[in-house]
């Protein structure tokens, strides 16, 4: 299966925006949430699922579900490589030789106070330090695709996407805090990051569907065919939380009842709706997007090869962190800081793609979080 450029030129764009999110500076107001109440993190799981869709329903309709299996185990593999290394970076050199400094200390003060018990949680995916927490939820995600694929040809979306609305439910009622709290007093590390996967896998099972779905329309079709919907009212939709994300509605967000409805981790309802009506929207523009940018090369490179960029960026995020924390220091340096890092992204992108043949057309992108 060829490449959708676009598609790439999208993830690198969302990388992009969690590198600018992740790195303090004054520009994070402006790309963190822009369109409403909708982070990067949940355009790019969204996006991860839809290629996975795309990529593992041809291998299941050539394969068969054991070749899904083989292959999603294969990236499986790969993911949780790419995640340790990640670990090791920061338990060896943020851990151990800046862990003194108050900044770092906070980031890591699990595996400081407790180094054994933490990194086995952490191998175990139990411990998850910041911004190492969108990877361990992917891993599973992915390994969970075949099953979930299987489901949608054996019984189609309703009764998948039934169960999956139930455990977002669940998600919403705060079962993820009582079993955190209820495994806290253990031997492991329990630590498990922001993202509420029961709530998270609703995302998940949505674009897995999606891209299922555009396989099995291509090559008949170029875009897909979108159910019959009043697109003014998603329009309206859509403005009404532009315009409240921007407070240009006095409505409160971070206290009182909308709270919980917007909540991040949770995926809130009100949050749900705003995605989905950006989605529809963005499908219904399609074609217009596509080519804006699939034109965009250095976006491409980036999204080409998202996984080892984005763990590069937490890499050098966690340090941006710190270092800006320690010292207070000015705007002028924190745009200097997210300067460097935005070309080093640049710059490993290149050499990444010098590097590398055409990738194999099989292969599942990763997504990051934000």
């Amino acid at each position: 299966m060829n490449r959708l450029l676009e598609i790439d030129a999208l993830r690198g764009l969302l990388l992009v925006l969690m590198v600018i999110n992740h790195t303090p500076s004054p520009l994070r107001t402006l790309t963190n949430q822009p369109l409403g109440f909708v982070s990067a993190a949940e355009a790019f799981v969204f996006v991860s699922a839809c290629l996975c869709g795309l990529v593992f329903g041809r291998r299941l309709r050539d394969g068969g579900l054991p070749e899904v299996r083989r292959l999603a185990r294969r990236r499986a593999r790969q993911i949780y490589t790419s995640h340790v290394l990640t670990l090791l970076f920061c338990f060896a050199i943020i851990g151990q030789r800046l862990g003194h400094l108050n900044p770092f200390y906070n980031m890591l003060h699990p595996y400081l106070a407790q180094p054994t018990k933490a990194v086995a949680s952490a191998l175990l995916l139990l411990y998850q330090p910041p911004l190492l927490d969108i990877l361990p939820m992917y891993l599973l995600f992915l390994l969970l695709t075949p099953f979930v694929l299987n489901m949608l040809v054996r019984a189609g979306f309703r009764p998948v996407l039934f169960a999956s609305l139930l455990l977002w439910l669940v998600a919403q009622s705060g079962l993820k805090e009582w079993l955190v709290g209820a495994l806290a007093d253990g031997w492991l590390v329990i630590a498990p990051g922001a993202f509420d996967l029961l709530a998270w896998q609703l995302l998940w099972v949505s674009g897995l569907f999606l891209g299922y779905r555009l396989q099995q329309q291509r090559p008949k079709r170029a875009v897909l065919v979108l159910p019959s919907m009043p697109w003014p009212a998603l329009v309206g939709v859509a403005l009404f939380f532009f315009c409240w994300r921007w407070s240009w509605i006095p409505i409160p967000v971070n206290h009182g009842d909308p709270g919980w409805l917007l909540d991040k981790w949770r995926l809130g309802p009100l949050r749900l709706l705003n995605f989905f009506a950006l989605l529809y929207l963005a499908l219904w523009l399609g074609p217009y997007l596509a080519k804006a940018l699939g034109s965009l090369k250095p976006l491409i490179l980036i999204g080409r090869n998202t996984l080892p960029l984005f763990c590069l960026h937490v890499c050098c995020s966690s340090l941006a962190i710190g270092v800006i924390e320690l010292y207070a220091l000015p705007d002028g340096w924190c745009y200097s800081i997210l300067t460097l890092q935005l070309a080093l992204i640049l710059g490993s992108s290149l050499i990444l793609d010098k590097l590398s043949n055409n990738p194999p057309s099989d292969q599942v992108p990763a997504p990051s979080g934000g």
